[in-house]
């Protein structure tokens, strides 16, 4: 039997599948970093979207927010398709060992969008446009978002393969180093923030809060348990980070960027007043890891680094809802909330590090400035009683 071209092509795809059992590399640091620049295209198309709907625009599956969201996804996809073509031609590698570390789940993810972007097309069609809570259970949509997910986070885990590995990082500074996974990070932490709306009150509007917290007629606990859940999340995004990574100043102000912007789209902008506490919120938390470096994994940093964060992010938080509604919270809620917070952050910090009293703490070799902090209290307390 002749063997034809159809025949030829299937074979060869066939061998660029066999892994070729190589040892993994890691993708270049401006390779991470071109990945997240895509991505960013990628998750800006999901933020028109997410504007359009909030916006009321006329809505259906070809329009101008779709498209952009698709053609990111679509030079996502091609970018890291060229990286595997790249390790194929230069070094003949095949199969998983074409694949850096840290983007095998983006080689799920692809494919995984393609058909979940086809179902949501035919959903679309056959069902009509989901308008509201609807819009975050479709299976489409929630498959569309694991897949997004899957590929967008590769800069994060290439960063972390890195680290878990013990590899040798680039002779690059930090900061570029680690501007890659902060994108990467705040792309996972802008999904949150889209389908997970119901659990974080910087989605509602300074209007709809006010009335929730002032008792105008009924109060609404929403925002209050909103309030905690967010408190859990950041902390358990800044333990998650600052676990793996000695972090660089400014880290976690590129991590929320997305999602501040991601808030905002989800309201049309109308809750402004929300996007900057949430900004803020971010460049605080980078100020509080810089001082108290709770990599170290100390109670009493962790403890204070919950405190520390909650209180004013949420009183902020309540000042920007009065100011921007002219709907003051009740004074028991405004004062109270972020009280609660802070109480459920430490208990949520006492969780992660546990008090072990046999255990042998290890001092550290560079002290935070917080210890330095620390001491000069201690010293001057000290000379005013030897006084």
């Amino acid at each position: 039997m002749a063997i034809t071209p159809l025949d030829r092509m299937l074979e060869y795809k066939m061998h660029l599948l066999a892994d070729s059992r190589q040892p993994r590399v890691f993708a270049a640091w401006w390779q991470d970093l071109t990945t997240a620049a895509f991505s960013a295209w990628f998750i800006g198309g999901l933020i028109l979207d997410v504007n359009a709907h909030a916006r009321g625009w006329a809505e259906s599956f070809f329009t101008w927010w779709h498209l952009a969201f698709y053609t990111g996804f679509a030079a996502t996809a091609a970018w890291i398709a060229w990286v595997l073509v790249r390790a194929h031609r230069r070094e003949g590698r095949t199969g998983m060992a074409a694949v850096p570390h840290g983007y095998g789940p983006a080689i799920i993810g692809i494919p995984l969008f393609l058909v979940s972007g086809i179902a949501d097309m035919i959903w679309h069609e056959l069902l009509g446009i989901e308008t509201n809570l609807d819009i975050f259970f479709s299976p489409s949509h929630l498959g569309l978002a694991a897949a997004g997910i899957l590929i967008t986070l590769a800069p994060w885990l290439s960063a972390w393969r890195r680290e878990t590995l013990s590899v040798e990082p680039e002779p690059i500074p930090i900061e570029a180093r680690l501007a890659a996974p902060a994108l990467s990070l705040g792309f996972l932490v802008a999904s949150l923030v889209l389908f997970l709306n119901y659990l974080v009150p910087f989605t509602r509007t300074p209007h709809e809060t006010g009335m929730g917290l002032s008792g105008h007629g009924f109060f609404d606990s929403g925002p209050v348990a909103g309030i905690v859940f967010t408190t859990v999340l950041v902390l358990a995004l800044a333990v998650f980070a600052t676990g793996r990574f000695r972090l660089p100043l400014g880290f976690f102000t590129v991590v929320f960027a997305y999602p501040c912007i991601m808030a905002g789209a989800f309201t049309g902008f109308a809750n402004g007043a929300y996007v900057w506490v949430l900004l803020l919120a971010g460049a605080w938390l980078d100020f509080l890891v810089w001082l108290i470096r709770p990599e170290l994994r100390r109670r009493r940093d962790l403890i204070v680094l919950a405190g520390a964060w909650s209180l004013p992010v949420w009183a902020a938080f309540m000042i920007a809802t009065g100011a921007a509604s002219g709907h003051w919270p009740a004074a028991e809620i405004g004062l109270g909330a972020p009280v609660v917070a802070a109480a459920v952050g430490c208990l949520f910090m006492l969780v992660v590090q546990p008090e072990h009293r046999d255990a042998v703490r290890p001092t550290p070799a560079e002290p935070s400035p917080f210890d330095d902090v620390i001491a000069r209290a201690k010293a001057m307390t000290a000379n005013r009683e030897q006084q």
